[in-house]
């Protein structure tokens, strides 16, 4: 059976913990714009020290409305899931400053909350319950919630986060640093790359860690899962087959494999073997490497990006939408934006949303609705008072074809009324802006198109393999954007 890409975010907070905002709201939102997601409420922190004022307090008190409300949460747990349509799983995250933290995601529902003091004790807790244990932000300092590695043992954590809202933990140079909700720096020898080097096997997930109740906040980390089906059971044995990759969020379409065997295999090949590849991006990609042992041996470039689409081939467009006043204007505000894009002379094949976490709203949603082949109707809000990483901005990436008249028209109705048409030429040149008043007032953006030539990087390249020892591969790829995605590794010579 071919399998399906879905997108997920199986770490993400709330009010059932110490974050913010109800579970039914982040249910809701998950709804809106995923395939699947599990809550990870806050458990316990068995090793925590007092900190300066009681401040330990707030965690205390998380964990406490975590243990209170688990009734609850079991049960809309269960009740949102719906093979076929949308998967929600049970889940909870567990702290240790000495073993670093996990989060336990289960195959089932109504399932216990545990409190061990140890990992091995949580260990045993998982597999009995066939229940997936997945470090998080691995790369702060071992005795400060970073991954203990000398205790990693596949057996239930096949996979590990290498990016959330905290940054990216693939390797201490990379892009995304931690600063975010952040403990300190990115130790080297707590990273991906490091462990991997070490012999260790395990592929990638991403996923938010939004503490506002955001399943699948942009920017903040998502999972892309390999599935044969849209089920808890495909989901589960894809992560645990490494079928994964993560993204920090734009939803690029990842194909990955190695002498023919997929991300996340482990394959006997000799002293050569060819890697194939396919990305898809959600912008223009800049390049897609291949990470073999630590370094990059391979890099693609899209074909041509400045390209103008020919008649009938597919094309991408983002609108972003948000700006506005800052808070050092004293101006800080909610903005609530309804608007249609209809395209004429053509049909959208697809419309992917990127959703931020900010600003938080218990009651205002989000919503991105294809309307026939031809219009989306969007309703959103922005602001910047609790935006991540101080950015208010939302946007849709439409994947639209016709001919050379294609005009795209947004009818805006909040916060102004307004129309503009905007045809195909123009944007193939330039992107093209509007405000909805004076400065300092919102505005909204048509992102210069990108053809398929410009976001959608394939190959192949033949590795060479090291003798006498194992080696591992995968792939990294990288939008003009700065927005990311990696592949879980495949293993080679491994015995």
């Amino acid at each position: 059976m071919a399998d399906q890409i879905l997108f997920g975010d199986i770490h993400n907070h709330n009010a059932l913990g110490y974050g913010i905002g109800s579970l039914e709201r982040a249910i809701d939102v998950a709804r809106t714009h995923l395939d699947f997601f599990a809550f990870t409420g806050h458990s316990s922190w068995h090793d925590m020290v007092a900190m300066e004022g009681g401040r330990e307090q707030h965690w205390i008190k998380g964990f406490a409305r975590l243990q209170e409300g688990w009734p609850h949460v079991q049960s809309l747990i269960a009740e949102a899931n719906e093979d076929g349509a949308f998967n929600a799983f049970l889940g909870f995250e567990w702290h240790s400053s000495h073993f670093g933290d996990q989060c336990v995601v289960f195959p089932g529902d109504h399932r216990p909350l545990v409190y061990p003091d140890n990992v091995a004790d949580l260990r045993r807790f998982c597999l009995e319950e066939k229940a997936l244990m997945i470090p998080h932000h691995l790369g702060y300092p071992e005795g400060h919630r970073g991954v203990n590695w000398s205790v990693f043992d596949e057996a239930c954590t096949p996979v590990v986060e290498i990016f959330s809202e905290h940054g990216n933990s693939e390797h201490d140079r990379g892009p995304y640093p931690y600063f975010s909700h952040s403990m300190g720096g990115r130790d080297t020898t707590q990273t991906a790359r490091d462990a991997l080097a070490r012999g260790l096997r395990f592929g990638f997930v991403a996923s938010s860690d939004s503490h506002s109740g955001f399943p699948g906040a942009y920017d903040e980390g998502l999972l892309g899962v390999h599935a044969e089906a849209r089920t808890r059971e495909a989901i589960m044995a894809a992560i645990r087959a490494r079928r994964t990759y993560a993204l920090t969020g734009d939803r690029m379409g990842v194909w990955f494999d190695v002498g023919g065997q997929p991300m996340g295999s482990t394959i006997e090949a000799g002293r050569s073997v060819e890697a194939r590849f396919r990305v898809e991006g959600r912008d223009e990609m800049d390049v897609v490497e291949l990470i073999q042992d630590g370094r990059a041996v391979h890099h693609a470039y899209p074909a041509d990006p400045l390209a103008s689409p020919a008649p009938g081939e597919p094309f991408q467009v983002r609108l972003e939408w948000g700006w506005g006043p800052w808070g050092d204007l004293a101006l800080d505000r909610v903005c609530d934006w309804e608007f249609s894009i209809e395209v004429g002379g053509g049909r959208i094949l697809d419309a992917s949303p990127c959703l931020r976490s900010g600003p938080f709203d218990e009651n205002r949603r989000h919503r991105v609705v294809r309307r026939g082949e031809d219009a989306v109707d969007i309703v959103s809000y922005t602001g910047r008072a609790g935006a991540y990483r101080q950015n208010p901005n939302h946007s849709v990436v439409l994947t639209v074809a016709g001919d050379a008249d294609l005009a795209l028209t947004v009818a805006m109705r909040k916060p102004v009324e307004d129309r503009t048409v905007t045809g195909l030429a123009e944007l193939a040149r330039a992107s093209v802006s509007r405000f909805t008043g004076p400065f300092p007032k919102e505005s909204w953006q048509w992102h210069r198109l990108v053809p398929q030539g410009g976001s959608v990087v394939e190959g192949r390249h033949t590795l060479d393999l090291p003798a006498g020892r194992p080696s591992h591969v995968y792939l990294r790829a990288r939008q003009a954007n700065g927005q990311m995605a990696w592949a879980s590794p495949v293993f080679l010579n491994r015995r």
